[in-house]
């Protein structure tokens, strides 16, 4: 008669539940994982679906130096800015290389999206840092006002910025990066460029 030797159906019935045990623990793992993903990607869906969030992009980025033969050297940094958001963006502050800009070296236009096509694609050209001057200056043919304090921008705008900033770049930075940063009432949008020598 053959007697079944219970130390090995008792091993064998251990071995059997870790394995069991190990993949109720790997299946319960991957769902949460899963639950997690699916609930952050919905959380960040409806924040940027939601008509109250802000989201400014920069483009066409500049930052230009002109060394000037008497050994001081003068910057402007000129971009466009598009409110892709779903409400108007007031801009606060505006920062360069961690310096925040006067509004009274800012010069700004609206880009005016049926009689200016062109301007909403087009590059940005440079524009000499001395005749940035006074309350209005004309640039490829149109007109930027220079800032008395924070500007709006309107969902859907596109704005071009003009900034004489002097004391911020030296030639001797030339192909560095240059840090760019703007401050609404919610939040901090930030970019780089390569500073550029003036043509």
């Amino acid at each position: 008669m053959n007697v079944p030797n219970s130390r090995r159906l008792f091993s064998s019935k251990k071995g059997l539940s870790a394995v069991v045990t190990t993949l109720i623990i790997l299946v319960f793992s991957v769902l949460m994982a899963m639950m997690a993903i699916n609930y952050t990607n919905g959380l960040t869906r409806a924040r940027m679906k939601s008509s109250q969030q802000e989201d400014v992009r920069f483009e066409k980025v500049h930052a230009w130096v002109d060394p000037l033969t008497n050994g001081t050297d003068r910057s402007v940094v000129a971009f466009k800015i598009h409110n892709i958001g779903g409400k108007s963006a007031a801009l606060q502050t505006i920062d360069v290389r961690g310096n925040e800009m006067d509004w009274t070296t800012v010069y700004f236009h609206l880009v005016n999206k049926t009689s200016e096509v062109d301007l909403l694609y087009a590059d940005l050209s440079y524009f000499d840092w001395a005749s940035l001057n006074g309350d209005n200056v004309t640039i490829g043919g149109y007109e930027y006002t220079r800032s008395l304090g924070s500007v709006f921008v309107a969902s859907g705008e596109k704005l071009v910025v003009y900034i004489k900033a002097p004391e911020i770049m030296y030639k001797s930075n030339i192909g560095q990066p240059a840090s760019i940063s703007i401050g609404t009432a919610n939040a901090n949008f930030m970019t780089e460029t390569v500073i550029e020598l003036a043509p």
